[in-house]
């Protein structure tokens, strides 16, 4: 958002302009959020003003999906607009729940931000405790057994878990299942080498 400033008869005028970001596909609710934000703090509440600067500001391939709202006659084009990419793009809660259970990993993320990532996910019907349990079952052993005697809540054993891997290497971490696979490696290496 910019402001430009200017004077006409002696009245101060400004001119907020509102920068939308491109279109998040993966996440179309967030992205509603943040717009409607702008439109907010730019004190526009017009629906054919916010209507205007979704459509300029929205890629060529969104603005398609929406061509038919475009070009109606609706008093209501920046609701209707907001609702189709909402149905067309937002993940079913089917999809999210599958995500929840088999899509997230710890990779190279904290404990914390996979905790984070399981909640915005989850669905509104999902319990903190189911979260705490997925989460918990995505952590290595090494992290996950010291964690699961404590009785803390579980943002208090997400910051735990940060400390954990902070101070322990990731080949300790993940070191059962790294010296599986290096004597595995080792023993054909060997086998190999006597042929």
């Amino acid at each position: 958002m910019s402001i430009e400033g200017g004077k006409a008869d002696g009245t101060e005028l400004h001119k907020v302009s509102v920068k939308i970001s491109p279109f998040w596909i993966d996440k179309p609710e967030i992205w509603f959020y943040q717009v409607e934000a702008q439109f907010k703090i730019s004190c526009i509440t017009a629906e054919e003003t916010k209507f205007n600067y979704l459509i300029s500001q929205l890629d060529p391939k969104f603005v398609e999906n929406v061509w038919d709202i475009i070009r109606s006659d609706s008093q209501t084009k920046y609701t209707d607009s907001k609702t189709r990419l909402l149905n067309l793009f937002k993940e079913s809660e089917n999809a999210r729940i599958q995500r929840l259970i088999t899509g997230i990993d710890l990779d190279d993320l904290k404990p914390s931000q996979l905790l984070q990532k399981l909640r915005s996910v989850a669905t509104s019907d999902v319990s903190e405790n189911l979260i705490k349990t997925l989460w918990l079952g995505k952590l290595p052993d090494s992290i996950k057994n010291i964690l699961i005697v404590s009785k803390e809540d579980t943002d208090s054993l997400a910051i735990m878990a940060d400390k954990i891997c902070d101070m322990s290497p990731k080949t300790e971490i993940y070191s059962t299942s790294y010296e599986h696979n290096s004597s595995n490696e080792l023993l054909d290496r060997v086998k190999n080498l006597e042929q």
